[in-house]
């Protein structure tokens, strides 16, 4: 979500761009989808790898929501930043619950 719509598209809302905030996760998630790739390209050689990259994503959007109860972002000037962390926590859950689901049956743990 950073990625795409903070980087590629910076002009769609200027309110919700942080400069090195915003460029930073956009390199995390970056990565992040790299190796979803090289996963995808054989997920039962990379079972330790798919492991990582749930865990990753579910502490990020944990991160997200708990974000959203310790920061008032109404006192920082960024009213709008509040409902892109809400979407961004929502968003990563589904992506989780995506990978989970997809994750080979077989070798479920």
């Amino acid at each position: 979500m950073h990625y795409f719509g903070l980087t590629l598209f910076p002009w769609f809302e200027g309110k919700l761009y942080v400069q090195y905030q915003d460029t930073i996760i956009a390199l995390v998630a970056v990565i992040l989808a790299y190796f979803l790739v090289v996963v995808a390209r054989d997920p039962i050689k990379n079972l330790d790898m798919l492991k990582a990259i749930i865990v990753s994503a579910f502490i990020a959007s944990i991160f997200s929501i708990l974000i959203i109860w310790k920061i008032d972002f109404l006192s920082l000037g960024a009213p709008a930043k509040k409902l892109q962390t809400i979407t961004e926590g929502i968003l990563g859950l589904i992506f989780v619950s995506a990978l989970i689901w997809l994750y080979p049956k077989k070798y479920l743990n």
